[in-house]
């Protein structure tokens, strides 16, 4: 008879294919074995030497966590920073700002037209050649344009002329015809729709010199957001147009308010309405400054139209560089650095 071990135990089985299975877990107030990959790390053990359980898994391949997504070159991406001052990021489309040198005038820095004058030189005279292009390119379209809706009228709409004497004297008029008039409104319109979608390109390559990015040529051949800027300009060609008819300074008291709409509703991706609206308080919370840079541009406008008009290929990007400038320090952006 074959001894058997202390306490009845069996003997041990021999080895199956040449090895041990592998050792079981202690029992009893030890750790479980670790988890497959992908699952979270063991919780630390509760009072009493148990472990809490890890939660059930939701979903996934075969009850299992899923693996967490692969990191980004470099780990995850920071969260973006605050803009300064509380300047909002443009909505739906435009590209934030980032470009060599962005942010060194901006946030709480104090404005000034100096500062503001030189800028736009700066800017200017490093990007001159794709500025003066392009000015130069719109100036010939507009002049084609009027030249051609100008013949078109005087073609397309017939007159008929009056004389009646009286006395010895003799007067006479002139009446346009109701085509003539629906036909001047339509030449008029497309006019506009013109102008405003020129201006909607070249004030979006201004900004784009703002937030510090390479410019060419094409970038001031881009209309953007035509649909919304011509609204937005007919609303304010309207109230000063009202305003000059009340003998002129209303006029300029609205022009002045809202010279800021066309480049926040570009800037900032807004509706006319509140393109408008975020223009008249801009101007109004920033009255003083405002109204010295509104002076300073309208100037350098004139200055450039009494030298020929050649000088406007320089005084229109200037007075443009001007605008941008003083509406993004004024509503709390930031432009770029100065161009060494």
């Amino acid at each position: 008879m074959s001894e058997q071990p202390p306490g009845g135990y069996p003997p041990p089985q021999p080895p199956q294919g040449g090895g041990y299975p592998p050792p079981q877990p202690p029992q009893g107030g030890g750790y479980p074995p670790p988890p497959p990959e992908g699952y979270p790390p063991p919780q630390p053990p509760s009072a009493g030497g148990y472990s809490t359980p890890p939660p059930p898994p939701q979903g996934g391949q075969g009850g299992g966590y899923p693996p967490p997504p692969p990191p980004q070159s470099g780990g995850y991406p920071p969260p973006p920073p605050p803009q300064s001052g509380g300047y909002p990021p443009p909505a739906g489309g435009y590209p934030p700002a980032g470009g060599p040198g962005y942010g060194g005038y901006g946030g709480d820095q104090p404005f000034n037209i100096g500062d503001a004058f030189s800028w736009a030189w700066n800017k200017f005279t490093k990007n001159a050649g794709p500025l003066v292009v392009a000015t130069l390119i719109y100036a010939l379209v507009e002049f084609v344009v009027i030249g051609v809706l100008v013949g078109l009228t005087i073609a397309l709409t017939p007159q008929s002329d009056s004389t009646s004497y009286d006395g010895g004297f003799s007067y006479s008029w002139s009446v346009m015809s109701l085509s003539g008039i629906v036909m001047n409104l339509i030449f008029t319109f497309v006019l506009l729709l013109v102008a405003y979608a020129i201006q909607s390109a070249y004030i979006s390559g201004i900004l784009d010199i703002a937030n510090g990015r390479e410019v060419t040529v094409g970038s001031f051949l881009k209309p953007r957001n035509v649909g919304n800027v011509l609204v937005a300009a007919l609303i304010v060609s309207a109230v000063v147009s009202i305003g000059n008819a009340l003998c002129y300074i209303p006029g300029l008291i609205a022009s002045f308010f809202l010279m800021f709409t066309i480049v926040a509703l570009l800037d900032r991706n807004l509706s006319p309405l509140d393109a408008i609206k975020n223009s008249f308080e801009t101007a109004k919370n920033n009255i003083g400054n405002a109204l010295i840079a509104w002076l300073v541009i309208g100037v350098t406008a004139a200055v450039g139209a009494f030298l020929c008009g050649v000088g406007l290929l320089v005084a229109i990007p200037v007075a443009s560089l001007l605008l941008v400038y003083t509406y993004r320090r004024l509503s709390g952006g930031q432009v770029a650095l100065p161009t060494p």
